[in-house]
Parts: C-alpha cells; sequence; structure tokens
C-alpha cells in the first residue's frame, strides 16, 4: 500500500475523523490498477484492509459519539480492540487503530477508576489500564497505576512483569531487575503472556536459546510451561540480576516452603521428573543468595549441597556467574 495514503488513513483515523478515513481508503482501492487474475497483489490487500478497517471503525462511530465518558465506552473500545489485534505483522493502518483504542481504553478507564475507593476497583480493570498506557508509552501514569496495584496485590506477577516493564522503558534498572525477578519467581509463565514486553540483551538471549532447544512450552501436565520455568532458571545461574532485593524473612520462609513442597512432589513422581528440577534450582538459587546475603552459612551450605545432588553442573555455572569475585550479590 503507498506508504503516504497509508500515513493519511492512519492520521485520520488516530484523529477519530473516520468518515475520512474511510473515504481517503476507498479512494485509493479506486486508483489501483485492476488486479490479474484471481489471486490479488499485496496492495491491494493492504488497501482492503484499510477500508475494511476504516469503514468498521465508521459503523460504530455513531454509538461510540453518544456515549458518556468513562469504564463502559473504556469496555467498547476494548471490544473493538479484541477484533483488530490478529496474529501477524501489522499493517500502518492497523497499527494506528490498535493504538486509538489503547488512548481510548487509558483515557475512559482512568476517568472511572481514578475517584473510586480501592474496595470498589476490579484488578483486570487496573491491569488493563497500565497495559494501554505502556502501549502508547505513558510510562509515568502506568507507573502510578502499577503502584497501587502492588500495594494492594504484592504477590501479582502480571503487575510486577508490567511494572518491571515501565521501569525499563524509564531507565529505572534497580526497580526493572527487581520486579522481573519477582514477577518470574511468583509465575514464570509471565514471560509468555507479555511477549510484546520481553527485555533485549542477554534476556532475549536466553530465551532464544530456550526455544532453540526444543522447549515449546505447550506440553501437557507437570510439563507444560517448562520453557518458561528453564528460562527463570538461566537468568539466576547466568547472575543476570545486577540488583536483587533482599526477602524479608517471612519471604524466605515462603520461598523454602514452596521448595520444600516441590522436592516432595519431586521425589513422589514416577514421570516426568525432569520438569520438576528447573523450578526446584530456581528456588535453591533464590534461597542460596538469600543465605549468602544474610551470612548464614549453614544454610547455605545445605541448599548448595540439594543444588549439586540435582544438578552438579547447574552449581558450577551458579558459582562462577554469581560468586566469584566481583560477581558476589
Amino acid at each position: 500500500m503507498d506508504a503516504s495514503y497509508a500515513q493519511s488513513i492512519a492520521d485520520e483515523i488516530v484523529s477519530q475523523n473516520f468518515s475520512r478515513a474511510s473515504a481517503l481508503a476507498a479512494h485509493y482501492i479506486k486508483e489501483l490498477p485492476a488486479s490479474n487474475g484471481a489471486t490479488k497483489s499485496a496492495e491491494h490487500i493492504q488497501a482492503d484492509e484499510a477500508f475494511e478497517i476504516t469503514r468498521y471503525l465508521l459503523h460504530r462511530s455513531e454509538r461510540l459519539n453518544i456515549m458518556p465518558q468513562g469504564m463502559e465506552k473504556g469496555r467498547a473500545f476494548l471490544e473493538i480492540l479484541d477484533e483488530l489485534t490478529v496474529n501477524g505483522e501489522y499493517s500502518t493502518v492497523r497499527r494506528a487503530a490498535i493504538m486509538l483504542c489503547h488512548a481510548q481504553i487509558a483515557d475512559n478507564f482512568a476517568r472511572d477508576l481514578a475517584g473510586q475507593k480501592s474496595y470498589q476497583l476490579q484488578i483486570k480493570d487496573l491491569l488493563q489500564l497500565a497495559y494501554s498506557l505502556l502501549i502508547i508509552a505513558n510510562y509515568p501514569s502506568a507507573k502510578d497505576v502499577l503502584g497501587f496495584v502492588l500495594a494492594n496485590h504484592s504477590t501479582h506477577a502480571g503487575a510486577h512483569y508490567l511494572a518491571a516493564h515501565a521501569a525499563n522503558m524509564t531507565g529505572d534498572e534497580q526497580n526493572f531487575f527487581e520486579h522481573y525477578r519477582e514477577a518470574l519467581y511468583l509465575r514464570p509463565e509471565v514471560v509468555s503472556e507479555y511477549p510484546e514486553f520481553m527485555p533485549g540483551g542477554i534476556f532475549r538471549d536466553l530465551m532464544q536459546l530456550v526455544r532453540e532447544e526444543g522447549y515449546s512450552g505447550t506440553e501437557q501436565n507437570s510439563t507444560k510451561g517448562i520453557r518458561e520455568r528453564i528460562y527463570a532458571l538461566l537468568l539466576e545461574v547466568n547472575g543476570v540480576y545486577r540488583y536483587r532485593r533482599k526477602l524479608k524473612v517471612d519471604e524466605a520462609r515462603q520461598v523454602e516452603s514452596e521448595f520444600n513442597r516441590l522436592k516432595q512432589e519431586y521425589i513422589s513422581a514416577r514421570e516426568h521428573k525432569k520438569a520438576f528440577e528447573p523450578r526446584l534450582l530456581q528456588l535453591l538459587a533464590m534461597l542460596i543468595i538469600h543465605a549468602h546475603q544474610t551470612q548464614n552459612y549453614e544454610k547455605f551450605e545445605a541448599f548448595r549441597g540439594e543444588m549439586t545432588a540435582i544438578d552438579h553442573a547447574v552449581w558450577q555455572a551458579f558459582q562462577q556467574n554469581n560468586f566469584s569475585q566481583g560477581n558476589s550479590p
């Protein structure tokens, strides 16, 4: 599709001038040469898509225009967003429509949520608000919303993961590492729920390494999510986290309790025993680092022994990357 036409249509969509956008798309289709045979060219396909999207928005604009600002209108745009988001590459026009929806969701959700008391708020709405704010790059507002969520739901993996992205995009390195590690401790699978927020560098490289090893992440039963658990383990083993929040006493006990529970399942399992190991090793890595931070060398040796018993090579890599000179947590 001609870049100038695509951008002009996109600009009209962002301005919510859907009639003008639709007219431009229709005009462009007329200007295109007739397609040869039954197969349409890529340009014809994109022009048709632009026309379909603009007509879709135009048909819904009358109802949207009479709706009062607030949650109901935001949810109407959320329904439109669901129709627009499909797998694959997005054209300039589709991206503009998606960004419009996120901007409207953020504006309308924020209007209703700002004045409500905490007990009236639904976490899914707050997370959608934060997500849309991140998509439109309003990072300060996203941080505010996520700060509120985590103040009331401190163990929500998705909120920590979104907070990590907000911190990463604003250069807040310490909060990025702390929230990212917390999210992957709480639920490693969260990384696959927000693939668009995968950090670059070593994070992307390690995930690519896991994918190349053939872990699809779609296995059944106890092996489901093994890809994400291996990824979470590799981040710990390779000493990727430059900042680690020191666990409180009760938090450390909770990690240890989870390890002991999972260890018993591991011992009792008759099949897929290897699927337990990445999570066990991740928890042990956290416990070893906590023991080192608190100078509890008895615990340190006990957890080191547990890690060595499961996978001696993992312990060697973990020790080299986290406890060698200059790498101590």
